[in-house]
């Protein structure tokens, strides 16, 4: 495992006195989060995005096989290497959050598949002030999802409507992180997002659904939908979750 996170340096564009405006200054109290699984094709410029919009990047290599890693840091992130074998996604953030830096009061997370446009990261960084919790909405684009994937999103969602999240499966957030305190997730798949959702239903949050494109290009996608409803579904019992 690589040593503990820390925020990666400003661009040298922006590393004189003169040139660090207000609006850079108050990036640097936020960290992107992008776990990552063999997406050697899209991380680097996912990556790359994140840094020109003005943010630090932390990838967590979650056993990759392939090049994910090294082609991250080339693009200018910080790599957390979990060792062993595969994680899974929630696994990897629990890991993630447990290094965050203190100095870091705003946290992002996207996938690294490319389904996220890092140029929308601006958009959720101006409503900072406003919610603890901004989730992407592709439900406006929805016909753009593939037919499986909607249903079984909309079906998610609406079980977990009290939480005030219209797209809860969106991978693309920005968190308050003193909202968040001490809370980590408890899966190891793709709960992240329910156990969220789950958190805001029990805890005071002002929530913002932002609209975001849904992109879906031919991506192979990692939901395996038996295992992963499955695992929807033990999450909502193992925290007590009433269904209506």
């Amino acid at each position: 495992m690589s040593a503990p996170f820390s925020i990666a340096s400003i661009p040298s564009g922006l590393s004189s006195p003169e040139s660090v405006t207000d609006t850079s200054r108050a990036k640097a109290t936020a960290l992107v989060l992008i776990p990552a699984r063999n997406e050697a094709a899209t991380i680097g410029r996912v990556v790359l995005g994140c840094r020109r919009a003005g943010f630090a990047v932390t990838v967590i290599d979650d056993a990759c096989s392939d090049e994910t890693a090294q082609l991250a840091a080339q693009a200018g992130a910080e790599v957390f290497t979990l060792t062993g074998p595969h994680h899974g996604k929630t696994a990897a953030l629990h890991h993630a959050l447990l290094q965050v830096p203190a100095s870091v009061d705003w946290l992002f997370f996207l996938d690294g598949d490319g389904q996220h446009h890092p140029s929308d990261l601006d958009r959720f960084w101006h409503l900072r002030d406003h919610a603890d919790l901004i989730v992407g909405n592709r439900f406006p684009e929805a016909d753009k999802i593939p037919p499986l994937r909607r249903w079984t999103n909309r079906i998610m969602s609406a079980v977990l409507h009290r939480s005030g999240i219209l797209d809860s499966q969106c991978g693309f957030r920005l968190v308050r992180r003193a909202w968040l305190d001490s809370w980590l997730p408890a899966g190891h798949h793709f709960q992240f997002e329910t156990e969220m959702a789950l958190l805001a239903a029990s805890r005071p949050c002002r929530i913002h659904n932002l609209p975001i494109p849904a992109i879906y290009d031919r991506e192979e996608s990692k939901i395996v939908p038996w295992r992963d409803t499955l695992n929807f579904f033990h999450c909502l019992l193992r925290h007590h979750a009433p269904l209506r």
